[in-house]
Protein backbone atom coordinates (compact mmCIF):
# COMPACT_ATOMS: atom_id res chain seq x y z
CA UNK A 1 0.00 0.00 0.00
CA UNK A 2 1.38 3.67 -0.89
CA UNK A 3 2.31 5.91 1.81
CA UNK A 4 -0.65 8.83 2.46
CA UNK A 5 0.79 12.22 3.18
CA UNK A 6 -1.43 15.20 4.32
CA UNK A 7 -4.58 16.07 3.37
CA UNK A 8 -6.33 15.51 6.80
CA UNK A 9 -8.40 18.21 6.97
CA UNK A 10 -10.29 16.74 3.63
CA UNK A 11 -10.30 13.42 4.84
CA UNK A 12 -12.24 14.42 8.39
CA UNK A 13 -14.68 16.31 5.97
CA UNK A 14 -15.12 13.50 3.96
CA UNK A 15 -15.75 11.12 7.07
CA UNK A 16 -17.97 13.37 8.70
CA UNK A 17 -20.71 13.06 5.83
CA UNK A 18 -21.20 9.34 7.24
CA UNK A 19 -23.15 11.05 10.34
CA UNK A 20 -25.92 12.31 7.79
CA UNK A 21 -29.12 10.35 7.24
CA UNK A 22 -29.39 10.39 3.77
CA UNK A 23 -26.07 9.92 0.54
CA UNK A 24 -23.89 12.47 -0.11
CA UNK A 25 -23.36 13.99 -3.83
CA UNK A 26 -19.70 14.96 -3.57
CA UNK A 27 -18.28 17.23 -6.38
CA UNK A 28 -14.29 16.76 -5.94
CA UNK A 29 -11.83 18.95 -8.66
CA UNK A 30 -7.93 19.64 -8.89
CA UNK A 31 -5.26 20.08 -11.29
CA UNK A 32 -3.67 16.47 -12.63
CA UNK A 33 -1.85 13.93 -10.67
CA UNK A 34 -2.17 16.39 -7.47
CA UNK A 35 -3.99 13.21 -5.61
CA UNK A 36 -7.84 13.51 -5.80
CA UNK A 37 -8.59 9.54 -6.60
CA UNK A 38 -6.02 8.72 -4.37
CA UNK A 39 -7.56 10.70 -1.67
CA UNK A 40 -10.87 9.09 -2.40
CA UNK A 41 -9.39 5.92 -2.57
CA UNK A 42 -7.77 6.80 1.23
CA UNK A 43 -11.15 8.11 2.59
CA UNK A 44 -13.09 4.50 1.95
CA UNK A 45 -10.41 2.70 3.27
CA UNK A 46 -10.12 4.75 6.37
CA UNK A 47 -14.24 4.22 6.23
CA UNK A 48 -13.95 0.79 6.14
CA UNK A 49 -16.36 1.09 3.07
CA UNK A 50 -16.29 -1.00 -0.07
CA UNK A 51 -15.03 1.52 -2.97
CA UNK A 52 -16.16 1.66 -6.55
CA UNK A 53 -13.83 3.71 -8.90
CA UNK A 54 -14.85 4.01 -12.72
CA UNK A 55 -12.86 6.30 -14.58
CA UNK A 56 -13.60 7.77 -18.14
CA UNK A 57 -11.35 6.97 -20.91
CA UNK A 58 -9.67 10.40 -22.68
CA UNK A 59 -11.59 11.11 -25.67
CA UNK A 60 -9.44 10.04 -28.74
CA UNK A 61 -10.13 10.47 -32.53
CA UNK A 62 -12.70 7.72 -33.83
CA UNK A 63 -13.59 6.97 -30.46
CA UNK A 64 -17.25 6.70 -29.65
CA UNK A 65 -19.68 7.29 -26.50
CA UNK A 66 -20.15 3.42 -27.26
CA UNK A 67 -16.28 3.06 -25.79
CA UNK A 68 -16.45 5.08 -23.02
CA UNK A 69 -20.08 2.51 -21.91
CA UNK A 70 -18.06 -0.50 -22.97
CA UNK A 71 -14.49 0.70 -20.66
CA UNK A 72 -17.01 1.93 -18.12
CA UNK A 73 -18.83 -1.87 -17.93
CA UNK A 74 -15.42 -3.39 -18.40
CA UNK A 75 -14.43 -2.17 -14.95
CA UNK A 76 -17.26 -2.45 -13.23
CA UNK A 77 -17.30 -5.94 -13.91
CA UNK A 78 -13.55 -6.59 -12.92
CA UNK A 79 -14.60 -4.87 -9.41
CA UNK A 80 -17.80 -6.27 -8.58
CA UNK A 81 -17.65 -9.96 -10.85
CA UNK A 82 -21.01 -8.46 -12.39
CA UNK A 83 -21.84 -9.33 -15.98
CA UNK A 84 -19.86 -6.59 -18.12
CA UNK A 85 -21.74 -6.43 -21.50
CA UNK A 86 -21.62 -2.92 -22.38
CA UNK A 87 -24.84 -1.29 -21.30
CA UNK A 88 -27.27 0.93 -24.20
CA UNK A 89 -27.44 4.12 -22.77
CA UNK A 90 -25.71 6.08 -19.86
CA UNK A 91 -28.90 5.15 -17.48
CA UNK A 92 -28.60 1.81 -18.08
CA UNK A 93 -25.14 1.61 -17.31
CA UNK A 94 -25.71 3.75 -14.10
CA UNK A 95 -28.42 1.26 -13.43
CA UNK A 96 -26.08 -1.55 -13.67
CA UNK A 97 -24.05 0.20 -11.11
CA UNK A 98 -26.50 0.79 -8.64
CA UNK A 99 -27.35 -2.78 -8.57
CA UNK A 100 -23.98 -3.29 -7.09
CA UNK A 101 -24.15 -1.33 -4.19
CA UNK A 102 -25.38 -3.19 -0.88
CA UNK A 103 -28.33 -2.35 0.48
CA UNK A 104 -26.75 -2.23 4.21
CA UNK A 105 -22.81 -0.66 4.69
CA UNK A 106 -20.87 2.04 3.87
CA UNK A 107 -20.13 2.21 -0.01
CA UNK A 108 -18.39 4.55 -1.86
CA UNK A 109 -18.46 5.32 -5.79
CA UNK A 110 -15.94 7.75 -7.53
CA UNK A 111 -16.95 8.51 -10.98
CA UNK A 112 -13.18 9.52 -12.20
CA UNK A 113 -12.55 12.08 -14.93
CA UNK A 114 -16.17 12.22 -15.18
CA UNK A 115 -15.30 15.16 -18.09
CA UNK A 116 -14.06 12.32 -20.61
CA UNK A 117 -16.92 9.72 -19.31
CA UNK A 118 -20.28 12.34 -20.37
CA UNK A 119 -17.14 13.78 -23.73
CA UNK A 120 -19.54 12.46 -25.94
CA UNK A 121 -22.69 12.15 -24.60
CA UNK A 122 -24.49 16.08 -24.23
CA UNK A 123 -27.58 14.53 -21.45
CA UNK A 124 -25.08 12.73 -20.16
CA UNK A 125 -25.20 15.56 -16.35
CA UNK A 126 -29.17 14.70 -16.84
CA UNK A 127 -29.03 11.23 -16.90
CA UNK A 128 -26.63 11.02 -14.15
CA UNK A 129 -29.06 13.14 -12.09
CA UNK A 130 -31.88 11.22 -13.22
CA UNK A 131 -29.88 8.14 -11.70
CA UNK A 132 -28.73 9.83 -8.49
CA UNK A 133 -32.64 11.07 -8.38
CA UNK A 134 -34.27 7.57 -8.70
CA UNK A 135 -31.73 4.80 -8.19
CA UNK A 136 -28.10 6.29 -5.86
CA UNK A 137 -29.89 8.21 -3.05
CA UNK A 138 -32.09 5.24 -1.72
CA UNK A 139 -29.08 4.10 -0.06
CA UNK A 140 -28.20 5.77 3.26
CA UNK A 141 -24.67 4.57 3.65
CA UNK A 142 -23.05 6.10 0.04
CA UNK A 143 -21.12 8.41 -0.75
CA UNK A 144 -21.08 9.06 -4.05
CA UNK A 145 -17.85 11.31 -5.88
CA UNK A 146 -18.03 13.21 -8.90
CA UNK A 147 -14.21 13.98 -9.78
CA UNK A 148 -11.95 15.32 -12.33
CA UNK A 149 -9.00 17.43 -13.62
CA UNK A 150 -11.39 19.65 -16.19
CA UNK A 151 -13.12 21.45 -13.29
CA UNK A 152 -14.92 23.84 -15.68
CA UNK A 153 -16.73 20.94 -16.72
CA UNK A 154 -17.39 19.99 -13.41
CA UNK A 155 -18.44 23.18 -12.63
CA UNK A 156 -20.86 24.33 -15.59
CA UNK A 157 -22.19 20.87 -15.99
CA UNK A 158 -22.72 19.74 -11.95
CA UNK A 159 -22.14 22.59 -9.37
CA UNK A 160 -23.67 25.73 -12.10
CA UNK A 161 -26.66 23.26 -13.17
CA UNK A 162 -29.98 24.08 -11.91
CA UNK A 163 -31.18 20.34 -12.12
CA UNK A 164 -28.65 19.96 -9.38
CA UNK A 165 -30.17 22.33 -6.91
CA UNK A 166 -30.40 21.30 -3.37
CA UNK A 167 -29.09 17.58 -4.07
CA UNK A 168 -24.34 18.26 -3.79
CA UNK A 169 -23.07 17.52 -0.33
CA UNK A 170 -19.89 18.75 -0.46
CA UNK A 171 -17.74 20.27 -2.91
CA UNK A 172 -13.92 20.76 -2.27
CA UNK A 173 -10.62 21.03 -4.79
CA UNK A 174 -7.80 18.94 -3.60
CA UNK A 175 -4.57 21.50 -4.11
CA UNK A 176 -0.74 20.92 -3.91
CA UNK A 177 0.86 19.54 -0.88
CA UNK A 178 2.09 21.84 1.62
CA UNK A 179 5.90 21.90 2.08
CA UNK A 180 5.48 20.40 5.49
CA UNK A 181 3.87 17.43 3.66
CA UNK A 182 6.41 17.18 0.63
CA UNK A 183 9.00 16.80 2.67
CA UNK A 184 7.68 13.43 3.95
CA UNK A 185 8.74 11.68 0.83
CA UNK A 186 12.56 11.61 1.49
CA UNK A 187 11.60 10.11 4.56
CA UNK A 188 13.84 9.21 7.37
CA UNK A 189 16.72 10.07 4.82
CA UNK A 190 15.88 13.66 4.70
CA UNK A 191 18.08 14.67 6.97
CA UNK A 192 21.01 13.65 5.03
CA UNK A 193 20.05 15.10 1.99
CA UNK A 194 21.60 18.45 0.88
CA UNK A 195 18.46 20.70 1.29
CA UNK A 196 19.06 22.96 -2.19
CA UNK A 197 18.79 19.56 -3.31
CA UNK A 198 15.71 19.03 -1.63
CA UNK A 199 14.39 22.71 -2.79
CA UNK A 200 15.29 22.12 -6.45
CA UNK A 201 12.90 18.90 -6.61
CA UNK A 202 10.27 20.44 -4.90
CA UNK A 203 10.60 23.35 -7.00
CA UNK A 204 9.76 21.52 -9.95
CA UNK A 205 7.14 19.18 -8.63
CA UNK A 206 5.07 21.98 -7.00
CA UNK A 207 3.62 19.89 -4.08
CA UNK A 208 2.21 17.01 -6.63
CA UNK A 209 1.95 13.96 -4.93
CA UNK A 210 2.54 11.69 -7.89
CA UNK A 211 5.67 13.74 -9.03
CA UNK A 212 6.98 13.56 -6.13
CA UNK A 213 6.60 9.59 -5.66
Amino acid sequence: MKEFFGREDLIESLKSLWNKRVPSLVTCRGRRRVGKSTLIAEFARRSGARFIKLEGLRPKEKMTNADELKYFMSQLSLQTGCDGEPAEDWLKAFARLDAQIPSKGKTVVLLDEVSWMGFYDVAFPEVLKVAWDNMFSLHRKLVFVVCGSVSTWIKRNIIDNGAYAGRRSYDFVVPELPLRECVKFWGRHVARENLTDVLDVLSVTGGVPRYLE
